[in-house]
């Protein structure tokens, strides 16, 4: 499991198993495919994740990505898979043009852009 925390260094989300859990662990707010993350929102592109970094499509940061050291690993919630595979379900687009990186990182937060 991955923590994705924000530009103070607080975990706003994490990843597991391809998906993006909101900070409870409770709700799946997003998935992966690739390096490409999608949102349970729109079902749309938001972004990729590459050098442990989450850039939306715009170039700017949105996120870094930090190893869980203290995770254990367990199953997972057959809730969780439900809802990953509702948005992979209704994902139509999953290409992405390039992104070019950036330094700026977004006023906009990444669960907000998920949700």
């Amino acid at each position: 499991m991955y923590l994705l925390v924000n530009q103070k260094n607080e975990t706003v989300a994490y990843v597991q198993n391809m998906m993006i859990l909101d900070d409870t662990q409770e709700h799946v707010i997003g998935i992966l495919i690739g390096d490409c993350f999608f949102g349970k929102k729109d079902h749309k592109l938001i972004g990729k994740i590459f050098n442990q970094t989450a850039y939306l499509v715009n170039g700017e940061i949105v996120a870094k990505l930090v190893l869980n050291k203290d995770y254990k690993s367990s199953n997972i919630k057959k809730s969780l898979m439900t809802e990953a595979w509702d948005i992979l379900m209704n994902v139509n687009e999953h290409t992405s043009t390039w992104i070019k990186e950036s330094k700026k990182w977004s006023k906009l937060s990444l669960t907000d852009l998920l949700k």
